[in-house]
C-alpha cells in the first residue's frame, strides 16, 4: 500500500515539475513588428586579411540599445550596437623572456612595423 502511494506521489511530482518547466517557456508575442530590410543596405560579404587596416565606417557611432525580456523567473538583457576597442595593425604574441632567475611567458600586444611611404 505504501509502495503504491509513494509511486503515485512520485508520478504527481514529475507531472507538476514538467508543467512548471513548460509554463516557464511561454514567450509573449513581440509588441513591435520587425523592421523591414532597407533597400540601400549592402548585402555583399567582404573578406580581408586580418592584419589589414580596417575600413572606417561611413556612419557615425550610435548609442547602444538595451532591451530586457523575461522568461519565467529569469530576465534576459540584450544590448545591440556595442562597439569595442579597435585593435588595428598588430597582433597578440606569446613572448618568453629570461628575467635573470627564470623564464617568464606573457601574452603581449605587438604592433606591426609601419610601411614606408614611397
Amino acid at each position: 500500500m505504501i509502495k503504491r502511494l509513494s509511486s503515485l506521489l512520485l508520478f504527481v511530482g514529475v507531472v507538476l515539475f514538467s508543467y512548471a518547466a513548460a509554463s516557464a517557456q511561454n514567450t509573449p508575442a513581440p509588441t513591435t513588428p520587425p523592421e523591414p530590410a532597407t533597400p540601400a543596405a549592402n548585402p555583399r560579404v567582404v573578406i580581408t586579411d586580418n592584419l589589414a587596416k580596417p575600413a572606417t565606417p561611413a556612419t557615425s557611432a550610435t548609442t547602444p540599445k538595451t532591451t530586457t525580456q523575461s522568461y519565467g523567473n529569469h530576465n534576459v538583457t540584450v544590448t545591440e550596437g556595442v562597439t569595442g576597442i579597435n585593435l588595428e595593425n598588430g597582433k597578440y604574441l606569446t613572448v618568453t623572456k629570461w628575467d635573470g632567475t627564470k623564464w617568464a611567458t606573457k601574452r603581449e600586444w605587438v604592433p606591426n612595423a609601419p610601411k614606408p611611404n614611397p
